[in-house]
């Protein structure tokens, strides 16, 4: 599955999970409180950073299977830059992944309260 795929699933599911906290935010807050701006300026920021995250390692893999093509073709990539870079990649891969899951049980968290 290409990355740009996983991206716009992970992006569709993280922001209706935003929405969704953001709705028992207001019901959690006093009515008459008016909304911040700082909270949705948390929220895009939130929103990209995870979005640079994922762009650095969808280019870490693209570098990655650059070296390994290079390497085949026979270019100047020594063995070591292509270990490298793949496993720069890999680690940022399951750095994400990492990072993915703890927003989401901070997600269920934050449903479980009960109001």
């Amino acid at each position: 599955m290409p990355i740009g795929a996983i991206e716009g699933i992970s992006n569709k599911i993280f922001t209706q999970g935003m929405k969704n906290i953001g709705a028992v935010e207001q019901q959690i807050a006093p009515n008459d409180q008016p909304k911040s701006e700082s909270t949705k300026t948390n929220f895009e920021n939130v929103l990209d950073t995870v979005k640079d995250g994922v762009y650095k390692v969808n280019d870490s893999q693209i570098n990655a299977n650059n070296k390994i093509e290079g390497f085949i073709k026979g270019e100047d990539v020594s063995m070591h830059e292509v270990m490298l870079s793949v496993q720069e990649s890999q680690m940022s891969m399951q750095l994400m992944l990492e990072v993915r899951n703890k927003m989401y049980e901070a997600y269920q968290e934050v449903n479980r309260v009960q109001l």
